[in-house]
């Protein structure tokens, strides 16, 4: 991948399909909502038997305002033109599979004024990101004590990447990928198709997410919930489900 210096910067849409994996994510790290204690084990006592885990910013990290940044610097813009051409980009249902890449790349490309081809998109759509070596293991640990599902906002240049650079798929018995479901967070179908395919009740699933609007949507169906603000916190929470890490 090219090198780039990290430098300050935020880079926004108004548009949640833009967001590489979920909402906020096109917002900066400090712009994301604070974690919260969403979801007591006090509240229902049915024990846990699925643990469903979102991807973006809990195991598979990145600087949303770098990857914006390579993209404007390319085309010679500003964050707030770039953050006009991502609301209407995002606005494509790239996340949903309402478009392929080829497509979602030719209108950036014509947003942009630009001729990037695949590779070149795939480099700078995916700078920097890289999976938490902590998480990374905790989630090895924890699939050997329950079945592990990854329900993650996405799309097909992203997945694609993190799966064939990190192999994301090695922890987890099913994944529900946006792009590919047609539906993403916070819509109630897409937690639908955990207890479809798991054959669940959803007290009997623990969703993680970052994202307190994912976090009170699952909560609403019935889930437990955990939203994830640091690893150490995440251990101290399963244990309290009587999950060992």
């Amino acid at each position: 991948m090219a090198k780039r210096k990290k430098r300050g910067g935020q880079c926004t849409a108004s548009n949640p399909a833009g967001g590489p994996f979920d909402s906020d994510s096109l917002k900066a790290p400090d712009m994301m909502a604070a974690g919260d204690t969403t979801g007591s084990p006090k509240q229902d006592q049915t024990p846990v038997k699925l643990l469903v885990f979102d991807m973006g910013h809990v195991f598979v990290d990145f600087d949303w305002s770098e990857v914006c940044k390579g993209f404007y610097e390319r085309a010679g813009l500003n964050r707030a033109q770039f953050t006009e051409v991502l609301a209407y980009v995002g606005s494509l249902g790239y996340e949903q599979g309402l478009v392929t890449t080829d497509q979602f790349l030719a209108a950036m490309n014509e947003k942009l004024s630009q001729k990037m081809t695949v590779e070149e998109f795939t480099q700078l759509w995916n700078f920097g990101f890289h999976e938490n070596p902590q998480m990374a293991e905790l989630l090895q640990s924890l699939r050997r004590q329950l079945p592990l599902y990854l329900l993650s906002n996405t799309n097909e240049n992203h997945y694609s990447f993190v799966q064939s650079q990190f192999n994301v798929a090695r922890h987890f018995k099913e994944l529900i990928l946006s792009y590919e479901v047609g539906f993403a967070k916070p819509d109630e179908r897409i937690f639908q198709e955990v207890l479809k395919r798991s054959g669940l009740t959803a007290p009997e699933c623990l969703f993680v997410d970052d994202l307190k609007a994912n976090i009170d949507a699952a909560s609403a169906l019935g889930m437990k919930t955990i939203q994830f603000v640091t690893i150490e916190d995440l251990k101290e929470r399963l244990t309290e489900y009587g999950i060992s890490c």
